[in-house]
């Protein structure tokens, strides 16, 4: 007989058991007493390498007994063994048995959904978010950033700091995880869910590493991942770039989970109680939640009624609640039913269910009918009808509300709105809700209410709540078109606000796929009017959601008096408008693309060159838009670049060959523990719709994650690179939807300076740049006026091809705000033809005839074909390649001569002329005196004399040619004397 090695070896365990339980028992026996049956239990020992166990016995609370017989091991079930659902094991018999009332039991899994404290097996970190630009010094404080139980569910709200709530579990089979969420839309939180191995591998399966689709303001979303047997680390992050200090962070919500269930595990050896507020039968998988008006402690097979006259309670409560006395909380105002009189009446309600008491000092009664008053007016494009009340008017047919439908002329179609200005009933595609971030119900005393004139929200006794006005819409009239800056159609409204705290009014549109926050105001609002336009005419839900300053007695009231949509599918119309091209649908057949309609004629007419109209109903040629600078208009709907573009200066740039898709990766962002993400962007400088940028989610297919592909100008997504040398794609979104302009010398534009600045930017040069300006209409809750994007271009030689797109040094995640992006593109296609006026002429000394002529060109333009660099020619004199020096100098040297020259001629002249005057005068009186002359004091003139002699008159003689008088010099008679010597007194000589 021989004996097996495997047989040997458990023998050989079983006898180290028996030794080591006798000598724990042996030391023991002197102070600790021996253990009864009722303090003793089973347990299974760790599995072995075969997949068996052993089942030993060992006390229930270890250190108070101790075994001073014990039973020898025996060999228990195999690892893989689970009881069905509702059923636990009962180890002493080894048999699965039905879970009592009170309990329950997944069989082979787990649940968790008390949240109190954090549960045996989770655990709970926290890191600083950090990013390679981020200095030392920049400390984040994370306290406030973990995972925290709150009862009903565990909650994280990230600031700066990257959370985790991490979960390690064994499968003894394949099975999966489920668990329960609330992520509410943000720009600036991520929901990271992560499955590991043993060895921290992530899983390579589908599912394995996700980022769950956000679920909008107080709606929980359900995910389910499947597992493999073996150990699974389950890991829940919750990430975010805003600190705690910065204004966005009071306007996030958290992060919530209220319940994980995972399936696959061992079986269980005992069930789990029922928690407060639920209760079970026997063998139950689940507990069910007591109805309102009763209640049930934790471990309760039923659940017990309250006191119906002075106590009350919500579903799943603990506890029953003392009834208060009524206030006028507890009841709103209603407008009856007009009659067939059109009559009407006020009517009184009590808020349902009804908790307050009328029985008690100081309640209030509820208010009786009001006396009959006439019936206000229908709703625009609506219409009274006896029994129903306001109905939209049939199709082809208007009305103002007052009046009675009106069929629509010939020729024109009606024009459908959805506008409301009464609020005498609810419309028929309105809803009111009210919703918690808990996973407790909103107290259904909290709604808005109908006042007439107005709709109001009425809080009751709810001060923790959104009170949300939802509003459907079928869809818009018109065609869906590849131009999203064309205008569909508006939405209107005025309201107000009364706040007496830090309350909240949220506008919401879910029309770009998941809803999201398009404008929000807190603190009180005077009365005032908002405006949105639609870029689709796909169908839409608008809401709006009020959160009160949740002070108790805050009287916070949201107010909306009026609401218009235009261009609706359905609706009713105010009047008709005229249809210059027929009807057909009921709807007038529009101008073909790029044509306004005159209202003078109803014809027809193109848009102006390089105009295009960007509403759909376009009436007049103020409809008709300028497309911005650089830009051409296409089918006169959309304005775009063809890739060619001229500048001011004449300067002509090519950039056919950067329009293909171009990727670009931002900075590196990343954990303490090596867990990071970039974000990656998809840039098409002026590609066409079928060649334009492309974002898409790789997770999970759309359906599961609700993220549509983006197709845009400029689009980003975060990429998650992972071990297994894939990359994860998730949460595209346009940051650029169309081109709105293109620009060069702008270094005067003090926007793109400070932009330039911000970043790290250098501006040195910036005016020869040229920007391309991009722009998305998607609002968030950071950037209420959209998205935008400037791609400058800059002049660089060495940069062939494609070159190089570069991030702001200092935003190194393209942005500094979120929500205007930069990138600066350094390529040769940048750079302009160079001018003349570019050139720099330099010329060569001469050496034997000849000298060589330099020419330079800048470094931000490119030279022409055929242009040389340096050519040989004889050497010329030519101003323009002189010094400047000489330049200067010779004109001054010549213009000093010739006034020299012109002084020293008119000083010969004067003194030419004195002389010979004098000459003239001692002549003529020579000969008639006899001994000498008088003795004169001067030659010349006195100051003031005049200058003709009394004793010499000059004859009027025609003036002679040069000829002339050189003849006269030689033949010199007394004729010819021009003088005559007057007949004068002669002076005496004495």
């Amino acid at each position: 007989m021989t004996n097996s090695p495997h047989r040997m070896s458990r023998l050989l365990c079983v006898a180290l058991m028996i030794i080591c339980v006798t000598k724990l028992n042996t030391e023991a026996t002197t102070t600790v007493t021996s253990c009864s049956k009722e303090d003793l239990k089973y347990e299974y020992t760790t599995c072995d390498d075969n997949g068996g166990r052993w089942k030993v016995e060992v006390p229930i609370e270890p250190g108070k007994c101790s075994i001073t017989s014990p039973k020898a091991p025996v060999r228990g079930k195999s690892c893989d063994f689970t009881c069905q659902p509702g059923q636990y094991l009962d180890m002493e018999t080894e048999e699965c048995k039905p879970c009592g009332a009170g309990t329950y039991s997944l069989g082979g899994g787990e649940r968790y959904e008390e949240w109190e404290q954090l549960p045996s097996g989770f655990k709970v970190s926290t890191e600083t978010f950090q990013s390679f630009f981020q200095t030392d010094d920049q400390n984040t404080n994370c306290n406030m950033s973990i995972w925290t139980p709150r009862g009903n569910y565990i909650s994280c709200l990230p600031q700066g700091c990257t959370s985790a709530l991490t979960y390690s579990v064994t499968l003894v089979r394949a099975g999966y995880v489920e668990f329960e969420y609330q992520f509410p839309s943000s720009s600036d939180t991520m929901f990271h869910f992560i499955v590991q191995n043993s060895q921290c591998q992530s899983y390579g399966s589908k599912g394995g590493s996700q980022f769950p689709d956000d679920t909008g303001e107080g709606k929980w979303g359900k995910v389910k991942v499947h597992l493999t047997s073996g150990s699974n680390v389950l890991i829940w992050k919750a990430l975010s770039l805003v600190s705690e200090s910065s204004s966005e962070s009071n306007r996030r919500k958290p992060v919530l989970i209220r319940k994980v269930e995972i399936h696959g595990v061992a079986f269980t050896s005992e069930c789990t109680k029922c928690k407060n507020g639920t209760f079970s039968s026997e063998g139950a998988v689940s507990c069910s939640t007591c109805e309102r008006n009763t209640f049930s402690l934790k471990g309760q097979q039923s659940c017990t009624q309250c006191d119906s006259k002075s106590e009350y309670s919500e579903p799943g409560a603990s506890v029953c609640l003392k009834r208060p006395a009524c206030t006028k909380k507890d009841y709103y105002e209603v407008q009856d039913v007009c009659d067939s009189n059109k009559k009407t009446r006020k009517l009184y309600k009590w808020f349902e269910p009804q908790i307050c008491r009328t029985d008690m000092t100081g309640a209030v009664k509820l208010p009786g009918p009001s006396e009959p008053e006439d019936c206000p007016p229908c709703n625009p494009g609506m219409h009274f009808v006896e029994g129903k009340g306001c109905q939209f008017c049939p199709d082809n047919m208007f009305s103002d509300g007052a009046k009675s439908c009106q069929p629509c002329p010939a020729s024109t179609s009606p024009n459908i709105n959805l506008e409301y200005r009464w609020w005498n009933q609810m419309p028929a595609n309105m809803s009111a809700n009210c919703l918690t971030f808990a996973d407790t119900d909103c107290s259904t005393n909290a709604s808005w209410v109908l006042a007439g004139d107005h709709i109001h929200t009425q809080f009751g006794r709810s001060r923790d709540a959104y009170l949300v006005l939802i509003f459907k819409i079928d869809g818009f009239r018109g065609q869906e078109s590849e131009n999203k800056d064309i205008t569909i159609g508006t939405v209107e409204f005025q309201f107000e606000t009364t706040c007496a705290g830090n309350c909240e009014l949220l506008f919401l549109s879910d029309e770009f796929g998941s809803s999201g926050i398009v404008k929000s105001w807190t603190a009180g609002q005077k009365k005032q009017e908002y405006r949105h336009e639609i870029k689709s005419i796909q169908p839409l839900v608008l809401t709006w959601a009020f959160q009160g300053s949740g002070e108790t007695e805050a009287e916070d009231v949201a107010r909306i008096f009026s609401v218009k949509v235009t261009n609706t599918l359905s609706g009713g119309a105010t009047d008709c408008q005229n249809c210059m091209r027929g009807v057909k649908d009921n709807q007038c057949i529009p101008c073909p693309a790029g044509h306004y309609v005159d209202p003078n004629t109803t014809n027809c007419h193109p848009c102006p060159n390089n105009e295009v109209i960007r509403s759909r109903l376009a009436w007049g040629e103020d409809s008709c838009v300028k497309c911005g600078p650089g830009l051409l208009a296409k089918e006169g709907t959309m304005c775009v670049s063809d890739c060619i573009y001229t500048d001011d200066a004449n300067r002509k740039y090519d950039f056919t060959a950067l329009k293909s898709p171009k990727f670009v990766k931002g900075a590196n962002l990343f954990t303490g523990s090596g867990t990071g993400y970039y974000h990656g962007f998809n840039i098409s400088l002026c590609a066409e719709e079928k060649t334009k940028a492309f974002c898409q989610s790789n997770m999970t297919e759309s359906k599961m994650t609700g993220e549509k592909p983006v197709h845009s100008m400029v689009c980003r997504s975060a990429i998650v690179p992972t071990k297994e040398a894939h990359i994860v794609s998730t949460q595209p979104v346009s940051i650029g939807d169309y081109l709105t302009k293109i620009l060069t010398n702008q270094s005067h534009d003090s926007e793109l300076h400070k932009l330039y600045e911000q970043g790290g930017v250098p501006t040195e040069g910036m005016e020869r740049h040229v920007h391309f300006f991009y722009k998305t209409d998607e609002k968030t809750q950071a950037c209420v006026k959209g998205r935008e994007t400037i791609i400058s271009l800059q002049c660089d030689l060495t940069q062939e091809g494609d070159g190089e797109i570069e991030v702001p040094p200092k935003c190194p995640d393209g942005t500094c705000d979120g929500c205007m992006f930069h990138f600066l593109w350094h390529s040769d296609r940048a750079c302009p033809q160079c001018q003349e006026e570019d050139i720099q002429i330099i010329v060569g000394e001469c050496a034997d005839e000849l000298q060589t002529v330099h020419y330079s060109y800048p470094k931000y333009c490119k030279p022409k074909k055929g242009m040389k660099s340096q050519e040989q020619r004889k050497c010329r004199l030519k101003l323009a390649a002189l010094p400047f020096i000489l330049k200067v100098a010779i004109p001054s040297i010549v213009g000093i001569g010739v006034i020299l020259f012109l002084c020293v001629i008119y000083c010969w002249m004067r003194n030419r002329k004195l002389e010979y005057k004098y000459m003239k005068l001692a002549e003529g009186s020579g000969p008639n005196y006899d001994g000498e002359l008088p003795g004169v004091d001067s030659c010349g003139l006195e100051d003031g004399e005049d200058e003709q002699f009394d004793t010499v008159s000059f004859k009027e003689t025609k003036k002679k040619g040069l000829f002339s008088k050189l003849r006269g010099k030689k033949y010199k008679s007394h004729d010819d004397n021009p003088f005559e010597t007057s007949h004068t007194e002669k002076l005496p000589l004495t």
